[in-house]
């Protein structure tokens, strides 16, 4: 009998490796659950992106993907007004928006001017303040924070209903403008 021993080695280390991923890592116990996932923010921390993804992966978890407009508001709100990196990336092909788990990059809230196609690495920041999207590099230096999340770890209901998830009023030039209705 030929025993290929490389081969063998090769294709335990495989199973381990996969049975180890297919464990489902808890997340951090002050996580908030929303809609099926967890969250964490991570605020004050002046991390590159490259830093906060592998920072979140270390936890088990991903760089957030943003994926409804509700969504969008319950990571807005835990960023706490700080610019955080989100999970999207156009490292791949400039102009082409991917996120960084795989997930289709489908909703989107860009600000004005954004993506503002700068040749390079971007990377995709919130802010903290109206919720809206932009570019930076890895090196921007004005971002404070990232959000990590956890998927499937939560009950399908958990969190905020719609209706408490109302993006905040516009701002314009530093001063809020107020809609009818609005208190």
């Amino acid at each position: 009998m030929n025993i290929n021993l490389p081969a063998l080695v090769g294709s335990a280390l495989l199973a381990i490796a996969a049975s180890v991923h297919a464990v489902n890592v808890e997340p951090p116990k002050d996580a908030v659950p929303f809609r099926g996932n967890h969250y964490k923010a991570f605020l004050d921390t002046n991390s590159t992106w490259w830093e906060a993804k592998f920072a979140c992966e270390d936890l088990g978890g991903t760089l957030v993907a943003v994926n409804t407009i509700q969504e969008n508001e319950f990571i807005r709100r835990q960023a706490k007004g700080n610019l955080i990196w989100l999970g999207g990336a156009d490292e791949f092909e400039e102009g082409k928006w991917t996120w960084d788990n795989a997930e289709k990059f489908v909703f989107k809230n860009w600000d004005a001017n954004q993506p503002s196609a700068t040749n390079g690495y971007n990377f995709l920041v919130l802010n903290g303040q109206n919720g809206k999207w932009k570019d930076a590099t890895d090196f921007s230096g004005k971002v404070k924070g990232y959000v990590c999340e956890w998927k499937g770890t939560a009950p399908k209901n958990a969190g905020p209903k719609d209706a408490d998830l109302k993006p905040p009023a516009s701002l314009k030039s530093g001063v809020l403008i107020k809609t009818k209705g609005s208190k």
